[in-house]
């Protein structure tokens, strides 16, 4: 007896039509049937098939070295050390070369304020580095151009400015390279009445005008969060975007370790953190006592503790039509400690409010802060933007009395709250000049773009905080047909010189005088750094 093979449907109507099945038997396997649908479907996998199987991984020859450099060994990593130029915080790095690449970046363990950390931007930083929208020329008017057509044109058009009479300015965010700022200054010193103006995106000018306005200086303290045992900060995020959060990261993470008492019998200690803001913030997160206040309030929260600590001073400070705070048990407190504290507490603010600094300044006076945990003795130079002076610079381009505008590593445009108009204040300038190192909101409005090198391939120094002084180098070959713009400068003032050649005359003249009295001749004290 024998067996009928099993039989299946691809359907319930396939299993009760005979004569479909029997013209399925004709025609063979019915998803071949001569249709166009399956033409073209095994057509599809056909053509796949033979596409997949002439895919191969492209042939990369490797060259060897015909003179092998001393010390490199194809595929071996070395590390550079040089100064991050991501923000003005200038934090020190070591960046892993590998066969002429660059590919990663950690923090230099030796440097003084960043002990070896690096922050998110800073680590991202390289990837500018291989950014495709780079610009890989410079350009006229929007069009590729050679350098010498352009530095000829720019002098010419800063000789029709000198003839015409019209202003020369220099915008610029913070400087911390003192060879770009002596560059910058021998640049302005060419022409008569030119001016270099200084902002800063996340401003800190109200905090260097009220410093002036209560100590007669304009500067911005050096802020010791290593040396803190209570702090108290109205809405300033140091550790997360304030000024140089690595560094104050570093301060206060070391006071927030339980320390052994310093007196027989003492209780463990550790520094008192007080958050005043008005939305969460990596810092509030962080602090012991978070209070949660309108931004408007922020002030008048200020000017109750300042109260509070001149009442314990016996100083003189009216308090006529404050109003009551809800906030005054707390405030008592904070100034308790603050007062018991003294020569260890430290007043900070992230605000705009001039008044609101100076009240600042005034607590950290009355306590003893100056000195200790505000250092205004070695300041830090990573804030120098002035509002009034890019206010002025305004009013100078809305009056039509600038004849050449030159943009130096900043991005007004996107910056400012009102960029539209600035653009077309930039329009009626005749001359504007930027260094952006891509096409960005106010390059896009330049007759000329001069893109600088990423600081990875170029040659340069900073100091960030007063007698903190390292150099950048470069860590690979430039990329592009792009020039730093120090060099930049340099020839349009009529004296090129290369970007090392400008460092190293710079730190021969300006910094190795102010090293100590035992430090080696300039040659070797070059070489060693």
């Amino acid at each position: 007896m024998s067996e009928s093979p099993k039989q299946y449907w691809m359907s319930v109507v396939e299993r009760d039509s005979p004569g479909e099945r029997s013209r399925e038997a004709e025609n063979g396997d019915p998803d071949f049937a001569p249709t166009r649908r399956s033409f073209l479907k095994a057509a599809g996998f056909s053509i796949g098939a033979l596409a997949a199987a002439s895919c191969r991984a492209p042939e990369i020859e490797s060259i060897p070295y015909v003179r092998q450099p001393e010390g490199i060994v194809p595929g071996r990593p070395l590390s550079y050390a040089t100064t991050c130029a991501a923000c003005e915080a200038r934090c020190g790095l070591l960046v892993t070369n590998r066969d002429g690449r660059p590919v990663k970046i950690e923090g230099n363990p030796d440097h003084p304020l960043s002990g070896g950390s690096t922050c998110a931007v800073g680590q991202a930083s390289i990837l500018g580095l291989y950014d495709s929208q780079r610009l890989q020329h410079p350009t006229n008017a929007g069009q590729p151009a050679a350098w010498p057509d352009v530095d000829r044109e720019i002098m010419a058009a800063l000789e029709r400015t000198m003839q015409e009479g019209r202003a020369v300015r220099i915008l610029t965010s913070t400087v911390t390279s003192p060879t770009m700022a002596a560059v910058i200054a021998d640049f302005v010193s060419g022409f008569p009445g030119a001016r270099h103006v200084t902002y800063d995106p996340i401003a800190a000018s109200a905090l260097l005008d009220a410093h002036q306005q209560t100590h007669g200086v304009r500067l911005l303290p050096q802020y010791r969060f290593d040396r803190a045992d209570v702090i108290v900060s109205f809405d300033a995020d140091f550790l997360g975007t304030w000024i140089s959060p690595v560094q104050f990261t570093r301060g206060y993470a070391s006071k927030r370790r339980i320390a052994p008492a310093s007196v027989p019998g003492a209780a463990p200690s550790k520094s008192y953190h007080v958050q005043i803001e008005s939305r969460l913030s990596l810092t509030g997160s962080n602090a012991d006592r978070r209070l949660r206040v309108a931004p408007g309030e922020v002030g008048h929260l200020a000017t109750h503790l300042a109260a509070r600590l001149a009442e314990r001073a016996g100083a003189v400070f009216s308090t006529d039509g404050l109003s009551p705070s809800p906030w005054e048990p707390v405030l008592a407190d904070v100034a308790e400690r603050l007062w018991q504290a003294r020569g260890r507490g430290l007043v900070i603010s992230g605000s705009q409010d001039q008044r609101v600094q100076a009240l600042c300044h005034m607590m950290n006076e009355t306590i003893g802060a100056y000195g200790t945990t505000v250092d205004s003795s070695r300041p830090s130079y990573q804030r120098a933007g002035s509002d009034v002076e890019l206010a002025a610079l305004r009013a100078e381009l809305s009056r039509n009395q600038v004849g050449a505008l030159f943009i130096v590593g900043a991005n007004p445009v996107y910056d400012l709250p009102d960029g539209a108009a600035l653009v077309t204040e930039l329009q009626r300038v005749p001359l504007v000049v930027s260094t952006a190192e891509r096409v960005d909101e106010t390059a896009a409005v330049a007759h000329f773009v001069c893109p600088d090198h990423h600081y990875l391939e170029s040659w340069g120094d900073a100091e960030p905080v007063s007698g903190v002084v390292s150099l950048s180098q470069p860590v690979i070959e430039p990329l592009y047909q792009t020039r730093p713009a120090i060099e930049s400068l340099a020839a349009w003032a009529g004296k090129p010189q290369s970007a090392a050649e400008l460092v190293r005359a710079h730190w021969a003249a300006a910094v190795h005088p102010r090293a100590a009295d035992d430090v080696a001749p300039f040659d070797p004290f070059w070489d060693r750094t």
